[in-house]
């Protein structure tokens, strides 16, 4: 937490306890429960706030959620509309084709071809 600490010798840790002793006296005991007071509830904010970042993620994750299924939903309320009028539903699916990018040229040919195995040889001798 306080990173500067393991750095300061012992020389410098005298020099800030008089300074301390000099500045608050007898309430030095004081000034440092107030200190740890303001590094806690700081902690506890910063946690709070960790919590609020991970909830809107979850949240964010729900709404995406909610809305994959309600496209689900549209598109199996298409279906009794295609069965009624199929002629609309082919020109449809034929729209989308033609919208859609073509495929990669590596999926096309993902599969390289082999080599024709060719007959051992036979030993001379």
């Amino acid at each position: 937490m306080l990173a500067f600490l393991p750095s300061l010798g012992w020389q410098e840790m005298f020099l800030l306890l008089v300074i301390g002793l000099l500045l608050y006296g007898r309430n030095l005991p004081d000034a440092g429960r107030k200190l740890g007071r303001v590094v806690a509830q700081l902690k506890r904010s910063f946690d709070e706030f960790k919590r609020q970042i991970d909830a809107d993620a979850d949240l964010r994750e729900v709404k995406q959620t909610v809305r994959e299924t309600a496209d689900d939903l549209r598109r199996a309320g298409e279906v009794p509309r295609a069965i009624a009028n199929p002629v609309s539903a082919a020109k449809a699916l034929a729209r989308e084709a033609m919208l859609a990018p073509p495929p990669d040229a590596i999926t096309a040919d993902a599969a390289p071809s082999e080599p024709a195995s060719q007959p051992p040889e036979e030993p001379r001798g």
